[in-house]
């Protein structure tokens, strides 16, 4: 009777095993290849102490970013921003930063997660009033919190950098008519007579909302 019994309880455990272990590999395939898609809304500014935060004023931003999660121990990361910097002056700075990056995440308990990123992009720019306008090489780094209020939805910090290569940029066009004519006092003439190149670095930070498929 007792073989019996024991011959019972080792076919209901093969059995179980198998259906655990049907049920369990899809899921675990489904995680490793998840998908995440999310938005951002906050304020970009200048970096502190430097000529662009000199002339530029702070200004709220948005951005989306698009992250896939592939066999490694490091995540892929795509997005764009977009700033419309003004000042107490006429200049204007316009930008739309595109990137894509490697981020690496450490995992806090279960639910929180914090991303290390860093990447190469390009960004456009337009500035006024030297009419200035075209894409820059930028460098993005940048750090994120969140918190994984569902299994398919995620909210969290995003605080991100951007170094601007401005000076691969050629001067505008219009500097070779206004050296030749430059009998005005209009302060606008004047600065683009005076443009320069220089790069500068651009923070954004916000609250971002992402969802997980």
């Amino acid at each position: 009777m007792k073989l019996k019994r024991y011959k019972f309880f080792f076919i209901i455990s093969i059995i179980i095993f198998f259906v655990y272990k049907n049920d369990l590999s899809p899921q675990e395939f489904e995680d490793s290849i998840k998908r995440e898609f999310g938005f951002w809304l906050g304020g970009t500014f200048p970096a502190p102490g430097t000529q662009m935060d000199d002339l530029l004023d702070s200004t709220m931003g948005m951005g989306i970013f698009y992250r896939y999660y592939w066999p490694s121990p490091f995540l892929l990361e795509a997005g764009m921003s977009y700033g419309n910097h003004k000042s107490l002056s006429t200049q204007q700075l316009f930008i739309v930063p595109m990137y894509f990056s490697l981020c690496y995440p450490f995992l806090v308990f279960n639910r929180f997660q914090f991303l290390a990123k860093i990447g190469l992009g390009g960004s456009y720019l337009e500035i006024r009033p030297n009419n200035v306008n075209g894409w820059d090489p930028i460098v993005y780094g940048g750090f994120e919190f969140s918190v994984l209020a569902s299994k398919k939805f995620k909210v969290g910090l995003r605080l991100d950098g951007y170094y601007i290569y401005d000076r691969f940029r050629n001067k505008p066009e219009e500097l070779n008519y206004l050296f030749t004519d430059s009998g005005t006092y209009d302060i606008r003439i004047l600065k683009s007579l005076n443009y320069t190149n220089y790069d500068g670095a651009i923070y954004n930070f916000g609250l971002m909302v992402s969802f997980l498929f």
